[in-house]
């Protein structure tokens, strides 16, 4: 199982053919034994002292409510660490998202550029403020954006194009900017899972019109549930601030320290502000982010290594000149196994698991196409599975994830 390149002329991975012993009594899922007693968890957020230490001061200082202080000096920091003008804190990646599109009043009925494999908020962006999207098909082997297959979806309606650093992997993003030049297309980028990863030597959350991060107990750096809205744009941070505190100008009220005793309901919004609370805890995080990552890194190493040797399991190809934080580790197997291998390695006590399916085979985006129009899409999610991978993961547990995807494939 080694890194590679594919030949985007061919479209197709070429998977060696592998015969798995089902029936093997020594498996769990048969009645075996099982490799870990105890269930090793497909995430768990790192946690530690001067994440309870800060949340505890906050609470004792009895400011909780939102855009306190310690909100303002996350803020303060994360645009330090990303090095950009402006970070909003606000309460979910979705909101931001949200709140992207919102700030540029598109007319009604424009159109946005979505990948089809992503998680739904990318596209409820654009649906809140009543745009419509236009899905396009991912490459079939990390499940980015298929460069290739966005001009011929733009058209006289198309406003903006939505990139996604699926796993944590930066998308393509030098092509897409410069798709959006030529066309002159908005770029919100969905980096969600991608805090700490690199592009050609910038950090991600640099490299669109607007970034979005999430904070939710899943990522790489948590706040339990949070977001960020994050811009070089002046004009973008300025209505931001209006619209995520209910279209008034407390942002300013408080950072002015006006006398006057009241602020002003100036816009439209909504409230997406967050907690004093998480603000403190967004700080004491991004403190041990590098490191956090870095402790990823070094599982993802040990995996990569003691599953070379594998045949039929390949990695998600990594974006020419990015290098990204591990917020997944994912293998793409033989697709008519792959369900039985997921339950199988369950039985063992590792809690593989699928993540999320293509948009158009949900429900509510079944009107916006079918497999035939999504291969790239149906490809990678009919191979992928994701094994466990966070900081806390401990020696031994790495382990047993090892000995059970051997076990499973028989090796």
């Amino acid at each position: 199982m080694a890194l590679y390149r594919p030949n985007f002329a061919r479209k197709r991975q070429i998977v060696k053919k592998i015969i798995m012993n089902k029936k093997n009594k020594n498996l769990a899922i048969n009645g075996g034994k099982p490799v870990s007693k105890d269930a090793i968890l497909i995430h768990k957020p790192f946690l530690d002292d001067d994440d309870l230490n800060g949340v505890a001061a906050v609470v004792k200082s009895t400011f909780v409510s939102g855009d306190g202080p310690e909100c303002r000096l996350f803020e303060k920091e994360l645009a330090e660490y990303l090095g950009v003008k402006h970070v909003l804190f606000v309460n979910s990646a979705t909101s931001a998202l949200e709140l992207a599109f919102r700030v540029k009043n598109f007319k009604p009925g424009s159109e946005i550029i979505v990948p089809n494999f992503t998680y739904t908020s990318t596209a409820l962006g654009a649906l809140y403020n009543n745009l419509k999207i236009r899905l396009v098909d991912v490459y079939p082997d990390n499940g980015s954006i298929d460069v290739s297959k966005i001009e011929e979806a733009i058209n006289e309606n198309t406003a903006a194009i939505a990139p996604v650093d699926y796993g944590g992997i930066p998308a393509d993003m030098d092509s897409i900017n410069e798709l959006a030049k030529k066309y002159k297309l908005y770029v919100v980028h969905d980096t969600a899972q991608s805090i700490g990863s690199t592009y050609k030597g910038k950090k991600v959350g640099t490299i669109a019109d607007v970034s979005t991060f999430s904070f939710h107990g899943t990522k790489n750096l948590t706040t339990g549930e949070g977001g960020a809205l994050v811009t070089n744009d002046d004009t973008i941070a300025e209505r931001v601030k209006i619209l995520r505190e209910k279209g008034t100008d407390k942002f300013s009220f408080l950072t002015d320290n006006k006398t006057r005793g009241y602020y002003e309901y100036i816009d439209i919004g909504m409230s997406y502000v967050q907690s004093n609370i998480l603000g403190a805890m967004g700080s004491s995080q991004l403190k041990k982010l590098d490191w956090m990552n870095e402790r990823r890194r070094k599982i993802a190493d040990f995996y990569i290594n003691e599953l070379k040797n594998i045949s039929g399991i390949n990695l998600m190809r990594i974006t020419e000149g990015a290098r990204h934080n591990w917020h997944l580790f994912g293998i793409l197997i033989p697709e008519k196994e792959k369900y039985w291998i997921m339950d199988a390695l369950r039985a063992e006590g590792v809690m593989a698991n699928v993540h999320y399916t293509p948009l158009h085979r949900n429900s509510y985006y079944a009107h916006l196409g079918t497999d035939n129009d999504f291969p790239g899409s149906m490809k990678f999610f009919s191979r992928l599975i994701r094994l466990p991978i966070y900081p806390s993961l401990t020696q031994k547990e790495r382990e047993n994830v090892v000995k059970a995807v051997n076990k499973v494939f028989n090796n």
